[in-house]
């Protein structure tokens, strides 16, 4: 398996392509970070668009190397910055104006996958283990007036994220719905208690084929808050 093969955009990336190619005002002339660079197609849309500099963050050094590929054969990456590294501990005290994420979200504590890292996708029994940490560290990088999006899959609970960030002076709503086909593997993943809780409610068969739903959330400051 090659590396552009081993980090193909998923239907989740696909969405949040959408929703950035749907608001480019929000892209042109900002500080940008994608957190979780992947195959790189998110920060060579964000650049193409406008960003005035784009900082891309990944755990695993493959994606890194595969963004750095994508950007150089866009003529993309003199506006970038790439960092193989773990989250906010690679941002430094750097501000963005708009933050990009497709964290591991997954209800689970590992997904079997050839090529990749043990965290792939995986994100412990909830779902939530690298999203909090997202969250957590959102408020010391998104600048006065800034906005995050994230993809945020059924597990997650969309009312303890909106919660976590009321919290933290943040206000997270859903701006997108959609609905994704579910891999073999991770649905193999999924405890009994996960599955028999979401289907029907979030998961969703029809044959021998399952769905999952995901939404697209904004993230931003209360009112007087940044």
């Amino acid at each position: 398996m090659n590396d552009t093969n081993l980090f193909s955009p998923s239907e989740y990336t696909a969405a949040l392509l959408l929703y950035i190619r749907q608001h480019a005002e929000r892209v042109h002339a900002c500080r940008v970070l994608e957190m979780g660079t992947g195959s790189g197609v998110v920060m060579a849309t964000l650049l193409a668009l406008g960003a005035e500099s784009a900082v891309g963050v990944d755990l695993e050094a493959l994606a890194v190397q595969a963004t750095q590929n994508l950007l150089t054969q866009e003529h993309l990456l003199t506006r970038a910055s790439l960092v193989h590294g773990d989250m906010w501990e690679a941002c430094g005290d750097a501000r963005f104006d708009l933050v990009v994420t497709n964290l591991p979200q997954f209800a689970a504590e590992h997904i079997e996958y050839d090529g990749r890292l043990a965290s792939w996708s995986a994100g412990g029994p909830d779902g939530r283990r690298h999203v909090d940490q997202f969250l957590k560290g959102l408020k010391h990088h998104l600048a006065p007036n800034g906005l995050a999006v994230m993809t945020h899959n059924v597990f997650l609970d969309v009312n303890k994220t909106q919660a976590m960030a009321n919290s933290l002076g943040l206000q997270a709503r859903v701006a997108y719905c959609a609905s994704a086909p579910l891999p073999l593997q991770k649905l193999a993943s999924l405890s009994p208690e996960v599955l028999s809780r979401f289907t029907g409610e979030g998961l969703h068969r029809v044959g021998e084929y399952w769905f999952v739903d995901f939404d697209l959330v904004e993230i931003s400051w209360k009112h007087g808050e940044a």
